[in-house]
């Protein structure tokens, strides 16, 4: 907005934008507008003319960071318009897809400017609305919330158009008020002209913001009136210089000022609206001087004022930085305040809540996100503090009846042989089946295991038998960990070795069992891991060979042999060198079926390797021929191939790397050009993995 503030006789824009920084912002629109109008006209060297609004662009005056932002970001959105004017279908998909991000930028730049409040101008939202055209012009319309934007651009617009209009009327008083002044140079009486020209002031300073030319105007026609009044005056040249005398002192004052420290700006700011209106009590000064004492009054003042502006605009930043950090800390509340996972969410209350205090003031925003923040920790403490309430009386429920099994266990009979041992172990189930006591629970339980122990001490020496054989078992699950040849035969041989230990139940010998399973098991692993390595290796070997023979089949020659030992390892390997013989002897379908394998092997070769190098972190460029790329669709479509269009939605699932080795067996093979690459880039990218 060219506005400037009624107080300021300099006639500044008070938070607006000056002529030259709007004259640098129109030439840089300029260059955007020619540049998003290219793809309109025919031109015969595109690229060139790209280039040449690239460098006018580049070469215009640099302007505020505010402003460049935008302009950088609508120049590069017309630059991306005009290059993608130049590419294939799938070039303007993508423009169309970077185009639907913009228009997610654009209504994130909407908030802004809705959020900038006062700040925003009339030309911002605008420029804003005919960049969101533009944009709606490419993107898709099914992707892109036009009717969200519109429901938040329309009353920012109308509420802006409503200020513009009130500078209008603003601007037409004040010329209104000028003509007056100028009317009374007319006349003789200066008491007269003194109050009309008051009045007319008082008028003028209810306005509030004017547009410059109206406000030189009205200041062209105040200073004649002023000056024919100086002159009358001039005769009452004492109090003149009294005035002069008063306002050095005031300008003194105000210079003093300029010293102060940050903390001692808000003083400072009031101390300075009290000496301006001091100075509009103040006489006139003699003529000669008039200037010397406005320009120093002028140069402290703006000064001072500059400084309290950049203090409060900090002030807000910083207000708004901390509503802003406060407003994440009550969604992080809100996200807490139904958790059920007592102890974590009761940390992360405390985290919050420490991080709160650490946050500057909000300003007006602090009592309202306070209040929110309070409500959701209030809403979880409640929650938690009638959660274990109820926990409790149900732990003293339990309590109760584990010590009546406790006084159970602890009257369990040796003599009674197998019936107590059965009593016992249905005393164990009955006491596990309890739940857990709470805080009680550590007692309990060491009283009831006391209990057992006790009753099966006596027992000890009805197990020697049963340790012997659970330790015969252990030797031979030690066995297998030392020569397994077949993984599946050892896995379960150990499982019916673990249920017998399990069916002897020696406890004591439980932590062995553990150790014995566990180094069993981490054999079983590797043994595991090297066949599949293995098999892995032998596939690297063996597909690029298989591409080649079936890209001899294809283009009319024989088959060169292939290892059936190994083919029998990759079924959809051998599926395809089985169409060979059938192509030999002139089998059509064969030769169709082959084709349509190799094609959607590529394929789905293609969609395993970019699947597996985005797990382990490798970015590649796809550089992919786009002509080669259609006709590979089209030729699929014609094959009633259905995986075509079907990778982006196979990629946005959780990848296993596991599967993605197993799929990529299971892929078969396309050419051998294209085999070879991509066996060579599963093959790096996988070894990330070990």
């Amino acid at each position: 907005m060219s506005e400037v503030n009624v107080n300021q006789q300099s006639g500044s824009a008070n938070g607006g934008i000056s002529p030259r920084l709007r004259e640098h912002l129109h030439l840089r629109e300029a260059v955007c507008l020619e540049l998003e109008k290219l793809p309109e006209t025919a031109v015969e060297d595109y690229q060139s003319e790209i280039l040449r609004l690239q460098e006018k662009f580049n070469s215009q005056p640099e302007v505020a960071p505010e402003y460049a932002e935008i302009l950088d970001r609508r120049f590069e959105a017309a630059l991306a318009a005009a290059q993608a004017a130049a590419e294939t279908v799938a070039a303007r998909k993508a423009l169309r897809e970077e185009k639907n991000q913009e228009a997610v930028q654009l209504r994130k730049e909407l908030d802004a400017l809705i959020a900038a409040g006062e700040l925003v101008t009339l030309g911002e939202v605008e420029k804003l609305g005919k960049r969101w055209e533009e944009c709606l012009k490419l993107a898709d319309p099914a992707a892109v919330n036009k009717a969200d934007f519109d429901a938040a651009y329309a009353p920012l617009k109308q509420k802006l158009e409503a200020e513009a209009e009130a500078e209008r009327k603003n601007a037409e008083a004040a010329i209104a008020l000028g003509e007056e002044l100028k009317a009374l140079l007319d006349y003789d009486d200066f008491n007269f002209i003194q109050q009309r020209k008051t009045a007319i002031e008082n008028k003028f300073a209810e306005l509030g913001s004017i547009p410059r030319s109206a406000f030189d105007r009205y200041n062209e026609q105040h200073r004649a009136v002023a000056a024919k009044l100086s002159q009358h005056y001039q005769t009452l040249d004492l109090a003149r210089w009294e005035s002069f005398t008063l306002k050095m002192d005031l300008c003194a004052e105000l210079e003093k000022m300029q010293s102060a420290p940050e903390n001692q700006l808000p003083q400072v700011a009031k101390s300075l609206r009290e000496l301006r209106d001091k100075w509009k009590t103040l006489g006139s000064v003699p003529k000669e001087k008039n200037d010397e004492i406005n320009n120093r009054y002028l140069d402290v003042s703006r000064a001072l004022q500059h400084r309290v502006d950049e203090y409060y605009t900090k002030v807000r930043q910083e207000q708004k930085n901390a509503a802003e950090a406060k407003k994440v800390l009550c969604a992080k509340a809100v996200e807490l305040q139904t958790s059920t996972e007592w102890n974590a969410a009761t940390e992360a209350f405390k985290q919050l809540q420490a991080e709160w205090k650490t946050i500057a003031h909000a300003g007006n925003a602090e009592k309202s996100l306070y209040a929110a923040f309070r409500a959701s920790a209030d809403q979880f403490f409640a929650a938690r503090t009638a959660y274990f309430d109820e926990r409790n009386k149900k732990n003293e429920a339990i309590a109760e009846i584990k010590n009546k099994l406790i006084r159970e266990a602890e009257s369990l009979d040796l003599a009674q042989g197998e019936f107590a041992v059965r009593k016992a172990k249905q005393l164990r189930a009955d006491y596990r089946q309890a739940g857990m006591a709470g805080r009680l629970e550590k007692d309990l339980s060491a009283r009831f295991d006391a209990a057992l122990e006790k009753f099966f001490a006596g027992r000890q020496a009805q197990f020697s038998e049963k340790e012997s054989k659970v330790r015969e078992l252990l030797s031979e699950i030690t066995a297998l960990t030392g020569n397994i040849t077949d993984p599946a035969a050892a896995e379960g041989r150990v499982r019916t070795i673990r249920n017998e230990i399990a069916e002897l139940n020696c406890r004591n010998l439980r932590s062995e069992e553990e150790k014995t399973v566990a180094a069993f098991y981490k054999a079983l692993a590797g043994v595991r891991k090297k066949v599949l390595a293995d098999k892995f290796t032998v596939y690297c070997e063996l597909a690029p060979l298989a591409a080649a023979a079936a890209d001899a089949v294809l283009n009319g020659n024989a088959a060169p042999e292939l290892p059936e030992e190994q083919l029998a390892l990759f079924p959809k390997l051998q599926q395809m060198t089985l169409l060979f013989s059938a192509i030999s002897g002139g089998d059509q379908k064969a030769l169709e079926k082959l084709k349509k394998m190799t094609l959607t092997a590529g394929t789905e070769q293609e969609r395993i390797v970019s699947a597996l190098e985005e797990a382990v972190g490798i970015k590649t460029a796809k550089a992919a021929d786009t002509a080669r790329d259609l006709a590979a669709e089209l030729q699929a479509a014609i094959f009633g191939n259905s995986g075509f269009g079907s990778a982006e939605k196979q990629e946005s699932k959780p990848v296993d790397p596991k599967q993605l080795l197993s799929d990529y067996f299971n892929a078969g093979v396309s050419t051998a050009e294209d085999t070879a690459a991509s066996v060579e880039r599963f093959k790096t990218a996988y070894a990330k993995l070990r």
